[in-house]
């Protein structure tokens, strides 16, 4: 941990430094909007600190950033910029998360915290 880092600055960088498999998965689904030209709805899954799965019918080119809002039970919404992943399936895409404002990094972490503790 470096202690010179913001909290969203600490968090991107653990996940960045971390391999994609170390942080819990959490199947879902939650519900959430890509954000842009047209606020779409979206059903989330394997929702982690490091990224998501999201559902859909439409192929996505890997390397593509959006803005996400997740519903996180208890914590409310938060906004995440991702990146999209080369793996894909026929019922979505995957993303990593590459930047989240400290505020609602504290969020998802609460938020996943509880979802875990409520699985124990």
């Amino acid at each position: 941990m470096n202690p010179s880092l913001d909290p969203a600055s600490q968090f991107m960088a653990d996940v960045i430094s971390a391999d994609r498999r170390k942080h819990r998965r959490f199947q879902g689904p939650f519900d959430g909007r890509r954000i842009g030209m047209i606020e779409t709805p979206i059903r989330i899954y394997d929702l982690s600190r490091g990224g998501c799965f999201i559902h859909s019918m439409h192929e996505q080119k890997p390397g593509v950033e959006l803005v996400l809002q997740i519903d996180l039970p208890g914590e409310g919404t938060v906004t995440v910029t991702a990146q999209t992943l080369p793996r894909q399936t026929e019922f979505g895409f995957a993303v990593h998360f590459t930047h989240i404002d400290p505020d609602d990094a504290v969020r998802l972490h609460c938020g996943l915290k509880r979802l875990e503790e409520n699985l124990t």
